[in-house]
């Protein structure tokens, strides 16, 4: 079993909803850390970040945060929200936004289990 660490980044460019991190083939990933910055220079942004199982074929609205002030990062993984999120393979992470500007920024442990 071999660990990697990964620092995904995203831009994202649209409203639509984005996928923003998948864990790979026959891996569990362990992800620390995400964040995301309203690139923005004016404008206030809502955001949803979505799990979607693979198993299950759905996704899960996890955390939705609003009134995002431009120029500003926030961290959908801390306090009473969680501190880690385990993804199984195939697993991936989305993001949307009212604005058409925003980074994601995804640490992840990335568990090979073969």
């Amino acid at each position: 079993m071999a660990n990697k660490y990964k620092l995904n980044i995203t831009p994202i460019a649209t409203t639509s909803i984005t996928t923003v991190y998948t864990c790979p083939s026959e891996n569990v990933a362990l992800v620390k850390s995400i964040s995301a910055y309203n690139v923005h220079a004016t404008n206030p942004s809502n955001w949803i970040l979505k799990v979607h199982d693979n198993s299950a074929s759905a996704a899960y609205i996890f955390r939705g945060i609003t009134s995002v002030a431009a120029a500003t990062t926030k961290e959908f993984l801390e306090g009473d929200q969680s501190t880690l999120l385990v993804l199984e393979e195939s697993d991936a992470l989305q993001f949307q936004t009212t604005v058409t500007s925003a980074n994601v920024f995804v640490s992840v442990l990335e568990q090979d289990r073969t």
